[in-house]
């Protein structure tokens, strides 16, 4: 992940950074990627990127996180304009993704080999795995799951548990869903991010219409929130 120097730099220049990243390794693999290109483009020096990052891996799991957390301020501000409706969120959260990626580029580098890899990491620990984090934060016990990446270990207290979940569920009105616990929350939640992501899928790599694939996104969101059993 990037240095402290760079979360100093302005936020234009981060933005210029990030910008002429994503243009080269939209043009080429991450292996052929030219970080002379990159900073060229970025008009800072090979050695000010250096300063930054480590090296193009740092920077491109960067990009990623950086979507992540502007996906998080999204869903946080979503639930709270919404007065905690959390069934105004999904919607929205597919229009705002679409909007970004489009604008940045980013749909062709989560079509590449490497950024599939990354995109699939982050999506696991942020979106897929905290309730076992969660279970082990509260419970004091540790824990040990499968995900991307090996083996994760959670226990109380564990400084690589991230809160926003929480948060998220403090925003949400709980008094119109079937089960108010935090896991259940969590789970249903995590299959609106897998919706979602399955959407984005199909428009961008399976080449269905926009309008086609918005009433997959639909039907099965409303499979999500109704559940597909009689009672």
């Amino acid at each position: 992940m990037p240095t402290e120097r760079f979360y100093h730099l302005s936020e234009g220049k981060k933005k210029l950074i990030k910008e002429a990243a994503i243009k080269e390794f939209c043009r080429v693999p991450l292996e052929k990627a030219s970080i002379n290109k990159i900073v060229k483009n970025a008009a800072i020096s090979r050695g000010s990127f250096y300063t930054y990052f480590s090296d193009k891996e740092d920077i491109l799991e960067y990009i990623f996180e950086d979507l992540v957390l502007q996906v998080q301020s999204f869903c946080k501000t979503t639930l709270v304009n919404a007065n905690g409706d959390f069934w105004e969120l999904p919607g929205r959260l597919l229009d705002y993704v679409l909007e970004i990626c489009e604008s940045s580029g980013m749909f062709s580098l989560m079509q590449s080999t490497m950024g599939n890899q990354v995109i699939g990491k982050l999506i696991d620990r942020k979106f897929c795995a905290m309730p076992f984090y969660y279970s082990a934060a509260l419970s004091g016990e540790k824990k040990t799951f499968r995900q991307a990446g090996g083996d994760v270990q959670a226990a109380s207290g564990d400084d690589g548990i991230d809160y926003w979940p929480r948060e998220l569920y403090q925003l949400t009105d709980s008094s119109n869903l079937r089960k108010s616990g935090f896991e259940d929350f969590w789970v249903m939640f995590s299959l609106c991010i897998m919706n979602m992501v399955m959407t984005i899928g199909e428009i961008y790599q399976k080449g269905i219409e926009e309008k086609e694939a918005r009433m997959l996104f639909a039907k099965r969101l409303e499979i999500i929130k109704q559940g597909a059993a009689r009672e």
